[in-house]
């Protein structure tokens, strides 16, 4: 009797098995950065080494950390170069995998000496430029329909430390950049983001912990987000319904049922929309704490404009909802125009063959016993009658109303004197000489014309002057 070999079960998947990417990059490193795989807490002493290396290659360089992914033993590894706030780290980094709330820019915690800066942020572009800037090919969402918000998020968190937290050397900063586990994040982190900000010449300039939270705000919102693009594709959406809704290429079901998704995620972009610009607005008032002399930097500037592109935007997709809309509306007049045509229509065939009816009704009665070649006698001339009467009867009611409610055109004539000429409209402080272009005694530059019609109404404007200078004239000689 042979025995049976036992059977080993697989073990399940584990989250916790799966490795976490961490790559420590600092500007005047021969590579944009270095990387690890951790597998778990073991893998903190390959980390405390990656950033020992750097910091003693490259003294007083800012280091960027960029984390690919979450496990549970996240904070030990790195707890064993990061100072003192390991465990707030760990917590963010679970934030971003794992809720769906975002964090405007504020202050980690009320220890110690130096305060870091946290905050996390869904970028917003469309899904398409995502994979195009990597060199991917993205996914087809037309194939079953459009793609949802959560494929126009880029959800990044960042823990900033202007200096204080990196145990090797206190004195440089420390910024910890969180990405999801996701394919197209890893080909952004390692192919754009380093080199976005190593590229960028103020990224090594000596600033206050305030500053250097705006400047890492807003560098990675403008390498990740632009609504811009996001407005391009609405627009492109709302040409592509104007195109259905005119030729009736889709059914109107269908045309209102995408329109009505597409103004959705317009209320849904506003949402983020307004997230950012309150993000940006917040971080504004920072410019109050810095000293007098590095409020002048350029970087505050470039969050003004940030504001500025973000208002407008808003007012943008305010207008493609609007249209959006309109063009609902003008589906369902179309509809009910069609279908009162429709109706128009079934009431003229029961006008044209109600009367036969009526006839075939009387010659079926039993008790009657006409012959029914009369039917036939009958039937022509009340058809005829039927006819010419559906006929002439919306002609004559049009004639009828036309007579007794004549319908009159009224054009708007546009006359010069109404409108200010080119040239003419001057500020108060400005008293521009008359140039002699008379027409009708009234002089037409600039304010004299104002002055004359409030001073003098239907007097010329030589009469008001000749007024004025009698005048001048009598007190002199007095």
């Amino acid at each position: 009797m042979s025995r049976r070999r036992p059977h080993r079960r697989r073990p399940t998947w584990d989250p916790r098995n799966e490795p976490i990417a961490i790559r420590v990059g600092s500007r005047r490193s021969s590579t944009k950065y270095h990387e690890i795989q951790a597998q778990g807490p073991r893998d903190a002493t390959r980390f405390a080494r990656m950033v020992d290396e750097q910091t003693r290659a490259h003294p007083r360089d800012p280091l960027i950390i960029a984390v690919n992914g979450y496990q549970p033993w996240l904070g030990d590894v790195l707890h064993s170069c990061i100072e003192d706030y390991w465990s707030d780290i760990s917590d963010l980094d679970r934030a971003v995998q794992f809720a769906g709330t975002m964090q405007f820019p504020e202050k980690a915690s009320k220890r110690g000496q130096y305060v870091p800066w946290t905050f996390i942020m869904d970028h917003m572009n469309v899904p398409q430029v995502y994979y195009w800037s990597v060199d991917m090919d993205p996914p087809r969402w037309e194939d079953t329909g459009l793609p949802s918000m959560k494929n126009f998020r880029f959800r990044t968190g960042v823990w900033f430390c202007g200096k204080g937290a990196c145990r090797f050397d206190p004195q440089i900063s420390v910024t910890i950049v969180f990405t999801k586990n996701t394919e197209v994040s890893e080909h952004i982190v390692t192919q754009l983001l380093f080199t976005y900000l190593w590229r960028d010449e103020d990224f090594d300039q000596p600033r206050e912990d305030e500053e250097g939270i705006c400047w890492t705000f807003s560098r990675l919102y403008w390498l990740l987000t632009d609504w811009q693009n996001i407005i391009g594709e609405v627009l492109a959406r709302l040409e592509e319904a104007e195109e259905n809704s005119h030729g009736r290429h889709l059914p109107v079901k269908t045309r209102t049922r995408r329109m009505h998704i597409e103004v959705d995620r317009l209320y849904d972009m506003k949402e983020y929309l307004h997230f950012h610009m309150r993000a940006f607005k917040k971080l504004q008032k920072l410019k109050d704490d810095v000293p007098k002399n590095e409020q002048k930097d350029p970087l505050w500037a470039d969050m003004d404009d940030a504001v500025e592109d973000l208002e407008q935007f808003e007012s943008t997709l305010d207008g493609l909802r609007e249209r959006f809309n309109n063009l609902i509306e003008l589906e369902f007049n179309i509809t009910n125009a069609i279908q009162s045509d429709n109706s128009a229509f079934l009431s003229a065939v029961a006008t044209l063959f109600l009367p036969i009816s009526y006839l075939a009704s009387l010659f079926g009665i039993t008790t009657v016993t006409w012959p029914a070649i009369w039917y036939l006698y009958a039937a022509i001339p009340v058809f005829v009658i039927s006819a010419l009467f559906t006929a002439i009867f919306p002609w004559a009611k049009r004639r009828v109303q036309s007579a007794l409610y004549p319908l009159e055109e009224r054009r708007l004539r546009l006359r010069s004197g109404q409108f200010t000429m080119l040239g003419e409209e001057l500020p108060e402080s400005v008293n521009a000489p008359s140039t002699g272009s008379e027409v009708g005694g009234e002089n037409r530059q600039g304010r004299f014309k104002h002055r004359r019609s409030s001073t003098g109404a239907g007097l010329g404007g030589r009469s008001v002057s000749r007024k004025r200078s009698v005048s001048r004239r009598g007190e002199k000689g007095f």
